[in-house]
């Protein structure tokens, strides 16, 4: 090993915005950089094919090829930082960080998908010499789903961009001019996965109690697999905003513009987004569900029931609350204190270092000249 650690890291999310799994990766490793952490960028040669072509191009690189070509002379390890990655041990050491474990959505597609993302899972899970995940909700999940013993998995938060989510809209309007906000609104920030729950909050929204406060629902994020049915009622929804994925220079802005940011999820393996709403000042309500409650704290109105009446309840009294709202903010601003990307980036690092300075596995290098396809140095 190298007096500098060099870690060969999958490019599938960093050679594309995929919402919270890229903002992970490039956070991650400006902040790996910063610790003298040298990386390589994997990409392979149908990265810039597009849907299903780009998925299957990344997923034999991942799970055949970069574990088998990549090796000491190009890094020290491997990371494979979105839930997938190699199918069997490679020639260096494996992290796979692993955000959480699916749960169940009704759908022929969504089916399929988790149970071909839990069968690669699987095989990663084992593949892998160290499991990183965001939350301790996930870890047990992940014991559960695999079996992954707690000598090898590694309980690591996100961190908050403070240089980009804090509280100073000063200089927000002209970035936000182009949307055409309305005055009050209520923010739901993230993709369309179905276990969003974005009908519900919808419904919630157009409910007379908050119809006749004056406040529209916007919602600012891109499609994901079973979408469709939500992009329709978003599309058609008379008191909804679809702005689609926004550019990154307007989320922080946007949080800040917002009268409160919803969530009503089914499911988060973290949920970062509600952290980066609360470094905003912006009052947050959220499910119960998954890692939310560890994520949000105290600083958050939590909802164990999921109904529309529910949420519409909840975002009633923010709503027409000022000393609620106020609290919530003043809260949630204390309460993304405690999560920073230069703390993530260290224990990372940890991890690497534990892996690469102990007993491990030796390099499996047999001296065959083989590179790996497509290296990209960042």
């Amino acid at each position: 090993m190298t007096d500098r650690i060099r870690v060969a890291v999958a490019g599938k999310v960093l050679r594309r915005n995929v919402g919270g799994n890229t903002t992970y990766a490039e956070s991650l490793y400006r902040g790996l950089e910063r610790l003298g952490v040298e990386h390589t960028v994997l990409v392979p040669p149908g990265d810039t094919l597009r849907g299903p072509a780009r998925q299957l191009c990344h997923a034999a690189a991942e799970g055949f090829v970069w574990p088998r070509t990549v090796d000491r002379r190009h890094a020290d390890l491997l990371h494979f930082p979105a839930d997938t990655g190699a199918l069997s041990a490679g020639r260096l050491p494996i992290v796979v960080t692993i955000h959480g474990v699916p749960q169940h959505v009704p759908g022929i597609r969504r089916t399929l998908w988790e149970r071909t993302w839990r069968a690669r899972v699987t095989r990663l899970a084992h593949a892998a010499d160290a499991v990183v995940t965001v939350s301790a909700s996930s870890a047990g999940e992940i014991e559960r789903a695999f079996g992954v013993p707690e000598h090898r998995l590694h309980v690591i938060p996100h961190g908050v961009d403070t240089d980009r989510f804090h509280s100073d809209c000063s200089a927000d309007d002209r970035l936000l001019a182009q949307l055409r906000l309305p005055e009050r609104f209520v923010l739901y920030l993230g993709n369309l996965d179905p276990r969003k729950n974005i009908p519900a909050l919808v419904d919630a929204v157009g409910r007379p109690e908050i119809a006749r406060l004056g406040v529209q629902l916007v919602v600012a994020g891109g499609p994901f697999l079973g979408s469709e049915p939500v992009e329709r009622l978003l599309a058609t929804a008379p008191h909804v905003r679809y702005l689609g994925q926004i550019p990154t220079e307007l989320v922080a802005p946007l949080f800040r513009a917002a009268t409160v940011f919803a969530l009503p999820s089914s499911h988060e393996g973290f949920g970062l987004p509600v952290i980066e709403a609360m470094a905003c000042g912006t009052p947050v309500i959220a499910s119960d569900r998954g890692a939310l409650p560890e994520v949000a704290g105290e600083a958050a109105i939590l909802l164990s029931d999921l109904d529309s009446a529910s949420i519409a309840a909840a975002l009633r009294d923010v709503l027409t609350d000022d000393a609620l709202a106020t609290e919530l903010r003043t809260r949630g601003l204390a309460n993304a204190q405690r999560f920073a990307w230069a703390e993530s980036a260290r224990r990372h690092l940890e991890v690497f270092t534990r892996l690469l300075s102990g007993t491990g596995r030796p390099s499996r290098s047999d001296g065959e000249d083989t590179a790996p396809a497509a290296l990209s140095r960042s």
